[in-house]
């Protein structure tokens, strides 16, 4: 490799930085002339590079910018802009070259330049990059780093995605888990905060309540995979404005329609296959914009079969679904815009092995109309409003269980979740106050059909699973966020009204004997929600962040009403409790961020929560209640405990987006326990009632990690990868809630990324390489056995996506 000096960059030291003393000046002049007589005697066929240097301005105010990729398209090659904005890359002598500017914040400018542009100054004009996105505009999502951890699941993760739910897609997000119970519908775990304790949305407030006791169906189940584009998780008790949030939100965001100054049309299309789960997916989306209407329409399917597991046994977990989306929107005036949109979802004949049931029918129907308003005056951001409806008929059955021959059991559930949210953004001096209110009323009503295959004298007995259950919560809420150079604040409050009814909750065998009944269903609750937090700018490249919080929920409708029905916990029959009090978490979170465009993004944090009245379910006696549910261990009642504690970590490191090659890792781990706790333990047989002491908490995943590594090949098109995820074994698990311990595991996983042209790119992989036997924490055991729902063995898979 031939020796040179930059003289660009030694010019710029000297003139503009004036930070080169004279012992520094005579230091490199010593080098220079030390290297030009080695270059003069250099061996023959060597060469020397030339440079290409220069600054870098914002087309719209011409300023400089800063921190800007340079990627040499040649040999990939690439460097980064300083604060002022300038650059200086080597470049070959007498071959052109072209490079590309990249920055978040502009749109990518591309450039060749030729031999007689070397070693001359150049100026470079960006464009910035003003974008139409639906999650900003219309939900008033802040850009600004939080003073809590976030998480963001991008575009490229979900395309390349093997993967049929959005809850398993989250299993590969830091301290992140789900619990499993069939083909689909993984509910999301976040530091061991699950079911209602998070607050899972759709773009921006839409909120889905499932029909199915079993949660076969949460509100993750209910959206495409291959319509999402984005998830964000904003951990802890801490943003307020998205609702009621006891630990944490989780805010998908789907396609939404852009505005364009000239008409375009765009084709996308996806087409998906895989081996083992053998099945396909397809998904086609039209759109197309104009300055005053923009609209987009999507249509998926897919199909999946039975899997074989690292052991070689066929698991039950086929499904079949689709979907199909429409939006539309006008912009009213350079100011104002409203959105309407439709989601239709099907799914049928879907598998789950691990509860008494299978989901024989879903039809879901998602409806919203949003209004922005932007840059009112001189003291109004923005004004937001959302409506929104969702609607879910589920049918499921257990036809395909072995007890069927005995007796038929088909449920038929309706929820309705409706409601809305409005929000005035206000300038005050340097911050911004958002203040607005929130609305939701869930109503859930249906019956299960029981008839006795044997004994056909016997009449069929229809009983009530949703007693015409009804939840109204009422919510007001502030955000104060204040940027500064050195500090940002944020602070933020929520009132909350919340009401609750329901039926009488009873519960007779087919003798038409109660075995259980209660009158007394109707609760009211007045919750306060606070949170404060600031960042800390120690340097351009590094923050610290402090967040305290306090986020308090109300029971929700299992918690509240189910009447002795498996609720996809564990093989228990549960009984809600009308009267549980709201628990409230209580967190403090703290952390550190370093993003350096050279060094790459660190980013830990620790948290500590403490929960008082929190919510979980202890055994009841046989003699008091025995189940009704084939196949149950027993029964379990809801119930609040005074206090229970939960801490962890998250560590991520991402390499610089300039090499060529990319190193991910994160690692996460919570713990969490109960000071004190009456459970009901099995002694030679005998149920006895016992204290136990600082009894861990259940279903909290196990320390994880994970670590993957890529190389950008051919001009960046090509992108093979492998990665590694590691899951300890977790020993500590409840006495009191009879949880079992887990095994650790480790897989591996190949992937690549060819992009052809603009108009192609494939994925494909191999997902668990050594096709090992391997099962998470959470997932459930299969009915009738004794051994867990076991992972998939090795798959093979391919995703064509075309734009046009």
């Amino acid at each position: 490799m031939p020796l040179f000096i930059d003289l660009s960059k030694l010019k710029y030291d000297i003139y503009h930085k004036k930070m080169l003393n004279f012992e520094a000046i005579r230091a490199n002049m010593k080098r220079f002339i030390i290297i030009l007589i080695l270059t003069h005697f250099a061996l023959a066929g060597s060469f020397a590079q030339s440079v290409i240097s220069g600054k870098i301005f914002d087309a719209k105010t011409n300023e400089a910018v800063a921190s800007v990729g340079i990627v040499n398209a040649l040999d990939g090659s690439g460097t980064t802009s300083n604060k002022d904005g300038f650059f200086s890359i080597a470049v070959q002598p007498d071959q052109p070259v072209t490079l590309t500017f990249l920055h978040v914040g502009f749109h990518p400018f591309e450039k060749q330049f030729s031999p007689k542009d070397f070693n001359i100054g150049q100026r470079i004009i960006l464009k910035q990059k003003v974008e139409q996105l639906s999650e900003v505009e219309i939900m008033g999502v802040s850009t600004i780093d939080k003073a809590y951890r976030t998480e963001d699941v991008e575009i490229k993760t979900l395309e390349k995605s093997n993967l049929n739910d959005i809850g398993d897609l989250l299993r590969n997000v830091p301290n992140m888990s789900g619990v499993k119970k069939g083909a689909v519908g993984i509910d999301p775990v976040l530091r061991g905060f699950k079911y209602s304790q998070l607050n899972v949305q759709l773009n921006g407030g839409t909120r889905i309540e499932g029909g199915c006791p079993n949660r076969m169906d949460p509100a993750t189940a209910h959206v495409d995979l291959n319509d999402v584009k984005h998830i964000k998780i904003l951990k802890g008790p801490f943003a307020l404005k998205y609702g009621v949030n006891f630990a944490g939100v989780v805010d998908m965001t789907t396609y939404q329609p852009e505005f364009y100054e000239k008409y375009k049309t765009h084709v996308n299309v996806l087409l998906g296959g895989q081996t083992n789960h053998t099945g396909f997916k397809t998904k086609v989306g039209v759109s197309g914009a104009s300055r005053i209407v923009t609209y987009n329409m999507t249509g998926s399917w897919k199909k999946y079969g039975d899997y074989k597991d690292g052991n070689g046994d066929w698991v039950p977990a086929s499904l079949q679904h689709q979907t199909y989306t429409g939006n539309l929107g006008f912009r009213i005036s350079k100011k104002h815009i409203i959105y309407a949109s439709a989601d239709i979802s099907q799914g049928s004949n879907i598998d789950f092995p691990t509860l008494p049931m299978d989901e024989r029918k879903d039809d879901t129907k998602l409806y919203s109309l949003n209004y922005l308003a932007n840059n009112i005056g001189n003291s109004i951001n923005f004004i937001r409003f959302k409506a929104y409806y969702s609607d879910v008929n589920h049918e499921m059955d257990n036809k395909n269980r072995p007890f069927s021959d005995t007796m038929v059991a088909v449920s038929k559930i309706h929820a309705i979740n409706s409601g809305g949210k409005f929000g005035i953004n206000l300038k005050v001096g340097q911050a911004q106050l958002e203040v607005g209110g929130d609305y939701e009323n869930i109503t859930k009503d249906g019956t299960r059909l029981k008839t006795l295959i044997m004994q056909p004298m016997l009449p069929s007995k229809e009983e009530d699973l949703w007693n015409t259950a009804h939840i109204r919560n009422l919510g007001f809420f502030a955000e104060y966020h204040r940027p500064g150079q050195v500090i940002d604040w944020t602070a933020a409050a929520r009132f909350d009204v919340n009401n609750a009814t329901s039926g009488s909750l009873t519960r007779k065998n087919m003798a038409g004997d109660a075995v259980y009944s209660n009158d007394s269903t109707t609760s009211h609750y007045n919750n306060f929600s606070v949170s404060g937090g600031l960042s800390w700018h120690i340097s351009k490249s590094s923050d610290l962040f402090f967040s305290l919080g306090r986020g308090v929920r109300s029971p929700d409708m299992t918690e509240r009403f189910i009447i002795l029905l498996p609720v996809g916990y564990d093989p228990y029959d549960y009984i809600g409790n009308p009267q549980l009090k709201p628990e409230a978490n209580n967190e403090i979170d703290l952390g550190y961020r370093f993003r350096n465009p050279s060094a790459g993004n660190i980013e830990i944090s620790v948290f500590f929560s403490y929960v008082t009245n929190y919510i979980t379910g202890v055994l009841v006696p046989p003699s008091e209640i025995k189940p009704q549910t084939k196949g149950v261990l027993g029964v379990k009642r809801f119930i609040n405990i005074d206090k229970a504690f939960m801490t962890g970590f998250e560590i991520s490191y991402r390499t610089p987006a300039k090499f060529l090659w990319e190193i991910n890792f994160n690692a996460a781990y919570t713990m969490g326990w109960n000071p004190e706790v009456k459970g009901v333990i099995f002694v030679d047989g005998v149920a006895r009632v016992q204290v136990i002491k600082n009894d861990p908490l259940p279903e909290i995943p196990p320390f994880e990690t994970y670590i993957s590594f890529n190389y950008k090949l051919f001009k960046r098109k090509f992108v093979p990868a492998v990665s590694l995820r590691v899951a300890a074994a977790q020993n500590r698990v409840s006495e009191a809630y009879n949880e079992q311990a887990t095994p650790g595991f480790v897989t591996v996983s190949l992937d690549i990324k060819y992009q052809f042209n603009n108009f192609l790119k494939v994925y494909a992989g191999i997902k668990n390489l050594f096709d090992r036997p391997y099962y998470e924490h959470l997932n459930r055991n299969i009915i009738g056995a004794k051994y867990p729902l076991y992972e998939p063995g090795r798959i093979f898979y391919a995703n064509l996506i075309f734009n046009f």
